[in-house]
């Protein structure tokens, strides 16, 4: 029996994939650093702690470090509209399950600050017994550390939880941890990732309470 779900927030609670990689691409363009378009693409749903050496290898801690803060502070200047970045069924969704007596958990790669802002411009705050940032661990997604920290705070057992993400290293860090992982379709092909190993395939979020009957 299935007693909790476990989100993902960017490209799953709100449509924020392409407005990211257009905003890294504008980053790097900024600092003068080339990257390849197409490699970056392929980063989709990691965050910065992991994107960057792989993009630009052989640096130092110190040099990648500082590359995070830089891009910290273009981020604050190119600040993004939760609010209208929002999946249209999110809301819906997310209260259908607190009120069929789900845990809900949010996992997300995403610094603590930008989790904090969506979800308190969407009126989302409060609806998630355990909130995790990526950014708290040493290792991100595909690591699956997020996912085994969100079980034990939620109390529940893997075959017990489902995951909902939408990117590569997503759906391998929630299956790693041992979690039944549904991926969510992506709209938009500049973003689109392998999702061929998610155990199954929701067309949308408002899919997700069918899917969850059959566990029933």
């Amino acid at each position: 029996m299935i007693k909790a779900v476990i989100f993902d927030m960017d490209g799953v609670l709100i449509d924020s994939e392409p407005y990211y990689l257009q905003q890294r691409m504008a980053y790097f363009k900024l600092i003068g650093v080339d990257v390849d378009d197409d490699r970056l693409q392929e980063m989709v749903g990691g965050n910065m702690k992991i994107v960057l050496p792989q993009l630009l290898p052989g640096k130092t801690d110190a040099a990648y470090a500082q590359l995070r803060v830089g891009y910290r502070y273009f981020k604050s200047r190119h600040p993004q509209d939760f609010r209208q970045t929002l999946m249209a069924d999110a809301k819906s969704t997310i209260e259908a399950l607190r009120q069929q007596g789900y845990l809900l958990a949010l996992a997300s790669s995403s610094e603590r600050p930008t989790i904090n802002e969506m979800l308190t411009n969407t009126g989302l705050n409060g609806d998630f017994a355990v909130i995790l940032s990526g950014a708290d661990f040493p290792k991100s997604k595909p690591d699956p550390s997020i996912y085994l920290t969100a079980l034990a705070q939620l109390k529940v057992r893997p075959e017990e939880a489902v995951a909902i993400e939408d990117s590569q290293m997503g759906i391998e860090a929630a299956q790693t941890a041992g979690i039944y992982t549904y991926a969510v379709a992506v709209s938009d092909p500049r973003v689109a990732t392998d999702q061929s190993a998610a155990d199954a395939h929701l067309a949308n979020l408002s899919a997700l309470l069918p899917a969850l009957a059959r566990w029933k």
